[in-house]
């Protein structure tokens, strides 16, 4: 590892809250498998183990920190709260606010065509990173941060069980306008973390899209962002 290149990570180290005994592991968090896969085989190991242990590891501690937030509340509205917040565009967006992109390793291929501004690779790697949290530091290191990173949010009241495809349809409904209709654009991913992309049709036409783990999260952000255009 360069000098500059460990500098950088240092410097991620202050805003993760945690000193790594392992740097590696924070490195590896941040290497896509294109750059290995330009490498000797076994010379270069990538992210992607970390993702997948990283996205189960978000899950208990969000989960957890849900329960305790609220013990007796329904599961129903904790679920919801649960995608809400470990939803693809949420994760990237906190990596986006890390600096992850930046350091991201990319091989030439994935770096020319404009892998560093894929959002799926900045989630990718913000579940990495937690994994390599908890690798290196147990789940108190993970649970740090993770409570840190989502405390606005876990605010009483600051995520509202709101059915945006009801309001939308409402919306739509008083102004003399169809009903909306959802269809499925693309569905992606491993069968334990699947991906589904959901277009909001109006009048015939797309008028948004949204993302979630699951058809009915994906129909949700859809209508959301539906309905923002609608309310300006």
């Amino acid at each position: 590892m360069s000098d500059d290149r460990r500098a950088r990570l240092v410097a991620l180290e202050e805003r993760l809250g945690h000193r790594f005994a392992t740097p590696s592991l924070l490195d590896q968090a941040l290497t896509h498998t294109s750059l290995a896969n330009e490498r000797p085989a076994g010379h270069l190991v990538h992210n992607e183990p970390l993702e997948f242990l990283g996205d189960a590891v978000l899950g208990l501690l969000v989960a957890d920190l849900l329960h305790h937030r609220d013990p007796s509340g329904p599961e129903g509205s904790k679920s919801k709260a649960r995608a809400q917040l470990v939803s693809a565009q949420s994760l990237a967006r906190r990596a986006d606010a890390l600096g992850l992109p930046a350091l991201l390793r990319l091989g030439r291929g994935e770096e020319k065509t404009g892998g560093r501004a894929k959002a799926a690779l900045w989630a990718n790697a913000f579940e990495a990173v937690i994994a390599a949290l908890y690798l290196d530091g147990g789940i108190g290191a993970a649970r740090a941060f993770v409570q840190a990173e989502f405390k606005r949010e876990l605010q009483p009241g600051a995520l509202a069980d709101v059915d945006f495809k009801s309001a939308l349809q409402e919306r739509l409904q008083a102004r003399g306008e169809p009903v909306p209709a959802y269809t499925v654009a693309a569905e992606e991913g491993p069968s334990h973390r699947r991906r589904f992309l959901v277009h909001c049709v109006i009048g015939g036409k797309v008028a948004a899209e949204g993302e979630g783990s699951s058809k009915k999260a994906a129909q949700q952000a859809a209508a959301r962002v539906a309905l923002e255009k609608l309310t300006g």
